[in-house]
């Protein structure tokens, strides 16, 4: 399935700074180092992931991060890459395997030796580390977080294999999980960057300010890479299930995506406003925690629109 000509990208609105991190070469320095100790790359191949530039994203969504919490948020985003990477066709049976193995590493149920598993390994390393600043039960949430995104996954999977296009309100209800959002802005909690409980992400105003910017940031991605997935046949995209669903052209799916996504924006805005008071100090665990929230919806769009992942290799 090709684009038969160029779709422009539309006018988004996205009214929040862009706000970076001062430690974001330093961090990098290690998460480089750190791929290369857990062996997840052949060692010939250290200097082009050197060149990558996935700490920009790490760097945008966390500005206030430390040194030791970006680069563990880096490592963690790392190895989210090569989940991604590994998993993206992989069939749904060895998909449910890796998923039960990696989940009973985050859940320490397995014993794990250096060398026997890269991934696993450098996952387990990375709990070790999280838990220097997590309390249990954040980092049970987190993992709970990660396991839905692991069954969005596993569901999107089995779609491939049957060939099958989801409508627009089933896939909008896992496309949450998919795109690992949930997890991402949990790490303010799980590394102490916003102090708040986790029971927290149940109050109402907070759970719909993270759906909110949750959609704006799902919404964006499959706006940006729509042409790159099309090129590979991967229908999972919002704007060509809404042009399969709804009859309309692919120009106008995506001026409809791209009205749903500044829509989320505007409501996060107003929600926002209207956020009640718990005292303190949960008010200011919480201003913290929104403001990651803010801060990654910018750092999203800003590292998508400079990154090489959503770049289109000539036909």
């Amino acid at each position: 399935m090709r684009m038969m000509k160029k779709i422009s990208l539309p006018s988004l609105y996205m009214p929040f700074p862009q706000r970076l991190n001062p430690h974001n070469e330093r961090a990098w320095v290690h998460t480089v180092e750190w791929v290369r100790q857990f062996r997840l790359i052949p060692e010939k191949a250290v200097p082009y992931f050197r060149t990558l530039d996935y700490h920009w994203l790490s760097a945008y969504a966390f500005p206030d991060a430390g040194l030791a919490e970006l680069a563990l948020i880096n490592d963690w985003m790392t190895l989210f890459y090569f989940f991604d990477k590994e998993w993206d066709d992989a069939p749904p049976e060895k998909l449910a395997v890796a998923q039960s193995s990696l989940l009973a590493t985050l859940r320490c149920r397995t014993r794990v030796r250096f060398g026997s598993n890269p991934i696993e390994t450098a996952l387990h390393d990375v709990r070790r580390r999280m838990l220097e600043f997590s309390s249990e039960a954040w980092m049970e949430r987190f993992t709970g977080s990660i396991e839905a995104y692991f069954n969005a996954c596993l569901w999107e999977a089995n779609n491939k294999s049957r060939h099958e296009i989801p409508d627009v309100a089933s896939y909008l209800a896992m496309r949450e999980k998919t795109g690992a959002v949930q997890p991402s802005f949990e790490l303010a909690g799980v590394l102490r960057l916003a102090e708040i409980p986790p029971e927290m992400m149940e109050e109402p105003s907070i759970r719909c300010l993270n759906l909110l910017a949750n959609h704006a940031i799902t919404l964006f991605n499959d706006i940006i890479s729509l042409e790159k997935e099309m090129q590979v046949g991967d229908v999972h995209n919002l704007v060509f299930i809404i042009q399969n669903e709804q009859r309309c052209s692919l120009e106008e799916a995506m001026q409809r995506a791209a009205r749903m996504h500044d829509d989320e924006v505007r409501a996060f805005i107003e929600l926002e406003s209207k956020i009640p008071s718990w005292g303190e100090p949960i008010d200011t665990g919480v201003q913290r925690y929104i403001d990651v929230v803010r801060c990654w919806m910018r750092a999203n769009m800003d590292w998508s629109l400079m990154s090489e992942r959503y770049k289109v290799c000539a036909a």
